[in-house]
């Protein structure tokens, strides 16, 4: 299965780069993603309870349900951000913040 990231740079055109660096995802991009790895780890309970609110200069912020969510995610956040900047092929979320 082919990562996010893996698509993202061959659907790069040569004026959408800036010398050798390619083109960051946008925020439509890390919600997804931030939707996928949240019922990946946390399951359709995870996706209904936790979504993604805002996203900028890496970092992300999730609105959570309830005080618990956000102490799960406080206890998991570097597992999920780590599996999220797998799945873009770099390191594009550089925080993760959670509240109620």
């Amino acid at each position: 299965m082919k990562r996010i990231g893996d698509m993202m740079v061959s659907s790069i055109k040569p004026s959408d780069t800036v010398g050798r660096r390619r083109v960051l995802a946008d925020e439509k991009t890390v919600f997804y993603l931030a939707e996928k790895v949240i019922g990946e780890l946390y399951g359709a309970r995870g996706r209904k309870n936790i979504s993604p609110r805002y996203w900028k200069k890496g970092k992300l912020f999730l609105a959570c349900q309830s005080p618990l969510w956000v102490n799960e995610l406080w206890i998991s956040r570097d597992e999920l951000r780590e599996r999220m900047n797998r799945e873009l092929g770099y390191e594009g979320v550089s925080e993760i913040k959670a509240s109620e």
